[in-house]
């Protein structure tokens, strides 16, 4: 009943190298779906959510990240141990 404004939902995920670090394989493809399946993030609402990788720590392995926002600490990091970032 009422009026309500409009929200905008924002379903974003975040996640840090720190976490990619310890979670993933030397060559191995980061998206939102291989995330919810290892147990990193979860569904929000049913839906799978954006994710946005920032910064914080140091990465050694080359990743590749898919349908992924990244921070442009995060890129510059990833990119320096010989990662691929796929938009």
């Amino acid at each position: 009943r009422g009026y309500k404004s409009f929200r905008v939902e924002d379903y974003t995920a975040v996640v840090n190298l720190v976490t990619l670090e310890k979670i993933s394989k030397d060559g191995e493809i980061i998206n939102p779906e291989n995330l919810i399946k290892k147990g990193v993030i979860s569904k929000m609402k049913g839906k799978t959510p954006k994710v946005k990788i920032l910064g914080t720590g140091k990465i050694t392995k080359k990743l590749i990240i898919e349908n992924c926002k990244i921070s442009k600490s995060a890129k510059e990091a990833i990119e320096k141990a010989g990662g691929i970032i796929k938009a």
